[in-house]
């Protein structure tokens, strides 16, 4: 658990913040320059507020009333920024250790090379960063900050320079370190797609101070209808190959089944599938005779609505986001609660390895 009250003051921006975040994954969410870096380097230490007050499990950090200001190494916090920040000179296993080496033994959770293995760089361990691609640079800095057993770990707009394969795939590691180490996460982003993929709750800045906090999905599309910056929305979802034919493979993604171009990968296999929010019809009613090869019963869950720019929640044993418009939502007569139809092609679902 981690609870601030922050003022930062820099000539022409000013951070006014106060917040609690639990023991899930929270996204902090916003348009460039609007405070969610600061406020990261203000939790870790790296910059100092200039008042209010940081605390981690009930350890003050921080405190501008009781003189406190840990220094970064010891506050327990990992760090991963968008860049990985590797240290050039280093291969990967000693980039890995390299923070795990100077905390005490008997701090020491994690194994360095057991973290390797578990974010599938067992077979990289002698390269250095520069032989790496985008997406194995980001998984070596994760470990790199997983291997001082953080009592927090903050990402920084991990995956802003990735496309969408591997951001899907990094996405899917975070997922799973979460869930298996039980560690706390602070994500940045100014990414929809992101933040509805992993998080569980999200503050929303806007001009360095709090704009809203809730469930992801109805604080960032209610603030995207509203006018927010959005990208083009995926659904972001873990899948696992089924059964294929000659043009067709399905792959089941929790409760449900669908169907996409053939896949040459192998019956049982792990991938990371996208369909983006745009790509699925909403129908009111179950339509026939249609090519599209994925047609899903299921409910409404919740709708947004604003400016002709609309989204809805949709619960077919998998939850999915559509895009749609104000008029269509309207003709189709379709709110929360709604029973519907999501339609869309094969060809509109992008397979990518996990």
């Amino acid at each position: 658990m981690i609870s601030f009250d922050l003022r930062l003051d820099r000539p022409g921006f000013s951070l006014d913040v106060a917040g609690e975040f639990d023991g899930g994954i929270t996204a902090v969410f916003g348009p460039s320059g609007t405070g969610k870096t600061s406020l990261l380097n203000c939790i870790a230490g790296s910059v100092r507020p200039t008042s209010g007050f940081v605390e981690l499990n009930g350890k003050t950090l921080y405190s501008s009333d009781k003189k406190v200001s840990l220094p970064p190494a010891k506050r327990r916090i990992g760090t991963v920024y968008q860049d990985g920040a590797l240290f050039p000179h280093l291969d990967v296993r000693r980039n890995i250790e390299f923070g795990w080496k100077l905390i005490d033994e008997s701090e020491r959770r994690l194994n360095p090379l057991e973290l390797a293995e578990f974010l599938g760089l067992s077979g990289l361990l002698d390269r250095k960063p520069d032989a790496l691609s985008g997406g194995e640079r980001q998984r070596v800095a994760i470990a790199r900050a997983l291997a001082t057993s953080p009592a927090l770990l903050l990402l920084d707009e991990p995956l802003a320079s990735l496309d969408i394969a591997r951001r899907g795939s990094i996405l899917n590691y975070l997922k799973r370190v979460h869930a298996e180490f039980d560690i706390p996460m602070v994500y940045v982003s100014h990414s929809i797609t992101e933040v509805v993929s992993i998080a569980s709750r999200a503050m929303l800045l806007r001009d360095g101070k709090v704009a809203g906090f809730d469930r992801p999905s109805a604080l960032l599309l209610g603030a995207a209808a509203a006018g927010g910056d959005i990208d083009n929305l995926e659904n972001i979802l873990d899948g696992v190959i089924g059964d294929s034919t000659d043009q067709l493979t399905n792959i089941r993604i929790g409760k449900v089944e669908i169907s996409t171009r053939h896949q040459n990968k192998n019956q049982g296999e792990n991938v990371v599938v996208s369909v983006g929010a745009n790509q699925i019809i909403l129908a009111a009613e179950l339509p026939t005779r249609l090519s599209a090869r994925n047609i899903l019963k299921g409910r409404v869950t919740e709708v947004w609505s604003q400016h002709g720019k609309v989204f809805a929640e949709v619960d077919v044993g998998q939850k999915f986001i559509v895009e749609l418009t104000e008029n269509a939502l309207n003709e189709l007569g379709i709110s929360q609660g709604s029973e519907v139809y999501l339609v869309f092609k094969s060809s509109s679902v992008d397979v990518f390895d996990a």
